[in-house]
């Protein structure tokens, strides 16, 4: 173990002082609190949630080819990626810099300064470098990040052969356009990716030099999970308390409730969505729009997509086990026009565009599950609640 002293930043504002072990990059102390204002949220109770705070700011050992890449560049861990990294992200404006290094923000943003485009997802591991974006973003699917006119931009693949996570993504897209929600989304548009010739999503970074982006874990894990109050609720104070108003809030998870169920997103889990901050003041300023739908539409099994009766009992990550339960939080069902969401020979049409979807008839299937749960929630909106719903679908299913 070969330890060693670091300050934790926030832009060019210190925050702690801590010590890593340089081989592995874990957090092994927090010495010094030196602005407690500017903890990360999620790491402000103690040292170990600060060092959760570094382990999970890592990229997943299970994103794309990560762990064969860090191999042929001899790194251990991603932990030590991201160290060698200076923890940059993204997401925000966190960094650490070794004690006595004279690193100002202005050199080493990932929002200001280039950085290499080669990393783990796309296996093009001859243009990698230890100073990406790629240490620290999220998520199992091969991704990276590039700069096009100044802007970032994330492209992301699917698992497997077919490429139905892209084509989820934007599906979600259109859903969105449709009811005419710019700013309440990211938008997501098909690209073919230059090292393998599949397609692939893009989207542009919706983080800036002045906006972090703040997860909702961060906000509600930072407290005991044994407290009383469940995560809905306590994510709604969070974000109140950081400045924002309750029915902005209760507003937008209406609006993602209701478009992952038509979704069928059972993903939604509570880094998928959060709040913006102010790097500055660091009020909260708005909810996070929407991004990250990919794990949607049944991707996992198109079959389950035959049967109405599945369709209403569906597992999920995020507040609730059940997308029943998120829908049954939902304070305004009407939120979305039904009239003028996308139609099942527009998202046939889409999925078509999957050989292997198409192949296998997988596609039409897809679609009609996607008519079936515009159909219930159009029975929810009009007072049939979800529990009465499910009751009629299981009996038509019995009676044939």
């Amino acid at each position: 173990m070969i330890p060693a002293k670091y300050i934790c930043m926030h832009r060019d504002d210190e925050v702690a002082v801590l010590e890593f072990n340089t081989e592995d990059g874990y957090l092994l102390r927090v010495l010094e609190t030196r602005n407690k204002h500017l903890v990360p949220c999620r790491a402000h109770i103690n040292a170990q949630n600060f060092a959760a705070w570094w382990r999970d700011r890592a990229v997943p050992k299970t994103q794309g080819f990560i762990l064969e890449v860090l191999r042929q560049y001899n790194i251990p861990t991603t932990q030590s990626f991201l160290l060698r990294n200076l923890g940059l992200s993204l997401n925000d404006h966190y960094w650490v810099k070794p004690l006595e290094s004279s690193l100002q923000w202005d050199d080493i943003s990932l929002f200001s300064n280039n950085f290499s485009e080669g990393f783990s997802v796309f296996k093009d591991a001859t243009q990698f470098s230890s100073f990406s974006p790629s240490a620290s973003t999220g998520g199992d699917l091969p991704k990276k990040w590039v700069i096009k006119g100044g802007i970032r931009y994330l492209i992301k693949d699917s698992v497997g052969l077919s490429v139905q996570q892209s084509l989820n993504e934007v599906f979600a897209t259109a859903i969105h356009a449709s009811q005419q929600q710019s700013g309440k989304y990211v938008p997501y548009e098909l690209v073919q990716e230059k090292t393998n010739g599949r397609l692939a999503c893009s989207c542009a970074c919706f983080t800036s030099n002045v906006l972090e982006f703040i997860p909702a874990w961060d906000l509600v894990g930072s407290e005991s999970l044994a407290k009383s109050s469940p995560l809905f609720s306590r994510f709604i104070a969070k974000a109140i308390e950081g400045g924002l108003g309750e029915d902005e809030v209760y507003s937008f998870l209406d609006y993602q409730i209701v478009t992952d169920f038509l979704l069928s997103n059972v993903d939604r889990h509570l880094n998928n969505f959060g709040v913006l901050r102010d790097t500055y003041s660091l009020d909260f300023v708005g909810m996070a729009p929407i991004f990250d739908s990919g794990n949607s539409m049944f991707y996992q099994n198109p079959l389950m997509a035959k049967t109405a009766v599945e369709l209403l009992k569906l597992q999920t990550h995020g507040f609730f086990t059940t997308e029943r339960r998120h829908v049954e939080h939902v304070r305004n069902l009407g939120c979305v026009d039904v009239s003028l969401l996308p139609t099942e020979e527009d998202a046939k049409l889409l999925y078509a565009q999957d050989m292997v979807l198409h192949a296998t008839g997988y596609d039409a299937i897809i679609a009609q599950g996607y008519r079936w749960k515009t159909a219930f929630l159009e029975e929810l909106q009009s007072g049939v609640s979800f529990g009465t719903l499910y009751k009629r679908i299981c009996s038509e299913v019995r009676n044939g």
